[in-house]
């Protein structure tokens, strides 16, 4: 298991260096003038007997658990991102009390959203936890963790591990040794990357990668106003759903042609997209986990990488010839996964200025319970003993000129769809949803 980096902080003298993720990611932080883009907060309102101390020991079990969440970075000498971890008694959880305001639930969340949004210095913390008391038996739970070292993988970790510590907690039971070791850690995966950049391991990869993409032209989206010179991340989101019928017929269009249901909406947004935009070249991210071992199953940090999915099919192309090509697309893509995305980049010829990936195509079918805390649908994690409802925060942010995310229900799929404001009117996203429908109904109905 990794150990703990020094500097100025207890532990171990091993400074490793940041992984490619989270150095696009504290780049990117430099970038977003304090816009907080890349906060990622959730919140779970508490009802019921809540058993502070035993939530407060769950707390710092986690905590010890996982260095990441006590991470700093710094550049060192030569100008390296370097890691290190705060010792866990130094964290602080934020515990305020709003029970005798006279609206608890307008100061509660007005004190939420300050610690939601609040830009990070990177060099002192990557996390916040908040406890907020509404009333005696009212609570709310707040964790925002920048994007450094939380996704939604991440999420989903941490809060079935506070379950199980949580319910063991209140029956005063010891947790130090209650969930399965960490066997690997921080330092090894940032080292298996480096050794694999530096050996050579990903030269075939990368490759792979140049040769794809270095011509593939921007996407040339008909916006309702101009782009802004400065950045923007003021954003909406328009939800929508997709029947259980539709669902099932499109698994069985995408199982005809060898393709899984991703792949089948996938190919439908292309599909949109070369309607929309009138182009047949259309490049389109996504992202993998980085999960690819059960060691890094267990780890919270960010290890996303985005994959950048091109069809290039000619103007009169069938569906099923587009589906054939973005299938093909799609499998060349995962099996040069572990190529970093900024990497890629540094070896493309250079764009002028034209991002690789302006849109993005989110499949969450492992994740619900991550949707269902920014209030899409799913089950939310539940502490022992007490009622537990997401508390979503109304502020978004846009990374991307749309981010289209469909998520498995047993009801069929629910879609979402944000957009910078600046860019695309409600109207606009609304009709777009209703267009990418369209598309996968005509899909559903061809023979």
């Amino acid at each position: 298991m990794a150990l703990a980096a020094k500097s100025g902080f207890k532990g171990a003298a091993i400074r490793p260096p940041a992984t490619a993720a989270q150095r696009r990611l504290w780049a990117a932080e430099q970038l977003t003038e304090g816009s907080g883009e890349y906060n990622v907060p959730v919140a779970l309102r508490l009802h019921g007997p809540l058993d502070t101390p035993a939530l407060l020991r769950a707390l710092h079990a986690l905590l010890t658990r996982h260095e990441s969440l006590r991470s700093t970075f710094d550049v060192g000498q030569g100008g390296a991102l370097r890691w290190a971890a705060r010792a866990p008694e130094e964290f602080p959880v934020r515990q305020r009390d709003f029970s005798r305001e006279a609206d608890p639930v307008a100061a509660a969340i007005g004190f939420a959203d300050d610690l939601a949004w609040r830009p990070f210095d990177l060099g002192r913390e990557v996390l916040r936890i908040g406890l907020l008391r509404l009333a005696d038996d009212d609570h709310l739970l707040v964790c925002v963790g920048h994007h450094v070292v939380f996704d939604d993988w991440s999420v989903a970790v941490l809060f079935r591990e506070l379950e199980v510590l949580y319910a063991l907690a209140v029956r005063g039971a010891a947790l130090s040794k209650v969930l399965p070791t960490l066997t690997y850690g921080y330092t090894d995966l940032s080292l298996d990357e480096r050794r694999n950049l530096t050996r050579g391991r990903l030269d075939d990869q990368l490759a792979y990668w140049r040769d794809h993409l270095a011509d593939a032209p921007a996407l040339r989206l008909p916006t309702d106003g101009p782009r802004p010179t400065g950045h923007t991340t003021q954003a909406g989101r328009h939800r929508f759903t997709i029947s259980a019928a539709l669902t099932a017929r499109l698994t069985e269009v995408g199982r005809s042609s060898r393709a899984t249901l991703f792949m089948t909406l996938l190919t439908g947004f292309h599909t949109l997209l070369r309607q929309w935009t009138g182009q047949t070249d259309i490049t389109v991210g996504t992202l993998v986990t980085g999960r690819t071992t059960p060691e890094r199953e267990a780890l919270i940090t960010c290890m996303v990488n985005t994959l950048a999915i091109r069809s290039t099919a000619p103007r009169e192309a069938t569906f099923a010839q587009l589906l054939a090509e973005v299938r093909e697309r799609t499998l060349s893509a995962f099996a040069h996964q572990d190529a970093p995305i900024d990497e890629v980049v540094a070896r493309l010829p250079n764009r002028g200025g034209r991002p690789l990936v302006q849109v993005m195509f989110e499949f969450q079918n492992t994740t619900m319970d991550v949707a269902a805390l920014h209030g899409g649908a799913g089950d939310v994690p539940t502490l022992e003993g007490l009622r537990t409802v997401a508390q979503p925060f109304a502020r978004l942010t846009a990374r991307y000129d749309l981010e289209l995310a469909v998520g498995t229900t047993p009801d069929g799929l629910v879609a979402s769809i944000v957009h910078p404001t600046d860019l695309f009117t409600e109207h606009t996203v609304a009709a777009l949803a209703e267009d990418y429908r369209a598309v996968l109904r005509s899909v559903a109905a061809a023979d």
